[in-house]
């Protein structure tokens, strides 16, 4: 069973306190499991499977598990321009609000840049996750 890489790296990436996502041994999909999110009730039904048969669900990396900061220091050094570049560093430093980061790649159209560097870390840590679990993945 093969599963889409794009799917396990959307999986990762968009895990969060109020969803998780498993790798479905059956079948080979990525399923997600939402505790009440948007006013949506909690996914009972997977929930049940899950409890009843884990070992057909692996848990796929989550927020936790996942250095979004580091990516973000990373990408600081792979930026040519000086003053974009101290600019992005004192953004990561902890005295400035969430999102001062991403506006920073905004205000020095690096977003292009950002999203290519960002993306390219999550296929890394999808393909280790695959490999790890002896999954077979195609790209």
């Amino acid at each position: 069973m093969r599963v889409k890489l794009q799917d396990v790296m959307d999986g990762i990436q968009y895990s969060n306190a109020k969803s998780q996502f498993f790798y479905y041994t059956e079948t080979g999909e990525v399923v997600m499991l939402m505790d009440s999110v948007y006013g949506i009730g909690q996914d009972k039904a997977l929930m049940a499977k899950i409890d009843a048969h884990p070992e057909l669900y692996l848990p796929l990396p989550n927020e936790y598990e996942v250095d979004e900061y580091g990516m973000m220091a990373d990408f600081v050094d792979e930026v040519h321009d000086a003053a974009a570049a101290a600019a992005l560093l004192r953004a990561l430093d902890d005295d400035h609000p969430a999102g001062a980061f991403s506006a920073v790649v905004h205000a020095y159209d690096l977003d292009v840049q950002w999203n290519y560097f960002r993306n390219n870390c999550y296929g890394l840590i999808a393909r280790a996750w695959c490999e790890e679990n002896n999954i077979e993945y195609e790209e």
